[in-house]
């Protein structure tokens, strides 16, 4: 386009330098051709962008991320002169189309059009635009072209992506669900349950019952312990599409990927987060498990649904000292994380904590919380090779 325009500018030059040397029919034609020759273009676009025509087909609005899925996208001339030419531009940042990029460029006869059957893939949860996001038109001499934003883009609203881990790294899982492991037979374990009327008082477990704000008692081996626990952070950290999709999508995936590895040792999982107030999902058979991925896909995050909040409400929650094992997946580390871990700990309920998308590298030390575990990675990491 730019070489086209110089060597317009070229030739105006020169039938300029023609007029006013020579003058004379040819000079002047040759002038007014050249002027008229951009007027015309403008016009041409100008027509072409009003009856260009797009039509995209998806085989639904719900998509699941990660999967392919056919679709089609249709470029129609209904003007009777040629496009010359025509490139599309693709919503890049959140999705991908198979075997097409933005530099392909189409010709148009008229009253024709053609159309390409390819496949989209998704790449976060969420919801968002996909498919074509804007048209660029040429001139048949290549001195102009305009960019048209789609008005007609399609949203889709897509589920996170079922990761089946075969394994969860550094844990011990069959070890770790062994019921009341490392305690005493012949002494009261260090479980707590909140205090009965009639129950013995020098079981009263004094530091507990300090962090919780009522009376808590000292369980006896016997008592069985409940499944697994997985508390999920939905604070929005960012406004930014391109910086809190990522994350989201990762952190679903986490929470989802530990459920479904529970589901398929026929663990019993209940599921937490925090929207108004905290939300319980459990999930126990196969429909069951169902019904928690859709409610799981759900969760809206909000910057007022604070981490730091939730474990602490979380920490009150006499159900969590009742699990084998608690999952916490969050983005931010706090006090309220560490008080929570002591907390369950001294509960004797294994926890690991999967940090994501921090960048600030967190130590837990080995020695003062020996029943959890600390996972950290970012959200662009596999979970099969980092879980």
């Amino acid at each position: 386009m730019k070489k086209n325009r110089i060597i317009w500018a070229i030739l105006l030059i020169i039938s300029l330098v023609g007029i006013s040397w020579f003058g004379g029919p040819v000079s002047y034609g040759f002038f007014a051709v050249l002027v008229i020759i951009p007027l015309v273009s403008l016009l041409y676009l100008l027509l072409v962008s009003i009856l260009f025509r797009i039509y995209q087909d998806l085989p639904g609005k719900q998509l699941t991320a990660c999967q392919t899925y056919p679709f089609t996208f249709r470029l129609m001339n209904e003007f009777p002169f040629a496009f010359a030419g025509v490139r599309v531009g693709f919503f890049s940042s959140f999705s991908s189309i198979k075997g097409l990029n933005d530099d392909e460029e189409y010709e148009l006869l008229p009253k024709t059009g053609i159309r390409e059957d390819t496949e989209l893939v998704c790449k976060y949860r969420g919801e968002y635009e996909v498919g074509i996001k804007k048209v660029v038109l040429q001139d048949y001499f290549r001195l102009f072209k305009i960019s048209l934003n789609n008005n007609e883009t399609k949203r889709v609203l897509v589920r996170p992506a079922l990761i089946d881990l075969e394994d969860l790294r550094d844990v011990d899982f069959s070890n770790m669900m062994r019921r009341d492991i490392e305690i005493n037979p012949s002494e009261p374990d260090v479980l707590t349950r909140e205090y009965e009327p009639g129950d013995d008082v020098r079981f009263i477990n004094w530091k507990v019952s300090a962090g919780s704000g009522k009376l808590m008692v000292r369980k006896l081996i016997g008592e069985e312990k409940e499944g697994i626990a997985i508390l999920a952070g939905t604070e929005r950290f960012s406004e930014k599409q391109e910086e809190h999709l990522p994350l989201e999508n990762k952190m679903m995936e986490c929470a989802i990927a530990l459920a479904l590895y529970c589901h398929r040792k026929n663990i019993p999982v209940t599921g937490y987060f925090l929207a108004d107030q905290i939300v319980k999902l459990a999930t126990g058979g196969a429909d069951q498990f169902d019904l928690f991925y859709d409610e799981f896909s759900n969760i809206k995050f909000n910057s007022m649904y604070k981490e730091a909040k939730f474990m602490e409400m979380a920490a009150a929650s006499q159900e969590l000292f009742n699990c084998k094992a608690v999952f916490i997946v969050i983005h931010e580390w706090s006090d309220k994380v560490t008080e929570l871990l002591t907390l369950l700990g001294g509960n004797n309920v294994y926890t690991i904590v999967y940090l994501i998308g921090n960048e600030e590298k967190q130590d837990l030390p080995r020695a003062q919380f020996p029943r959890a575990l600390l996972m950290q990675f970012e959200t662009d990491a596999d979970l099969k090779e980092v879980m």
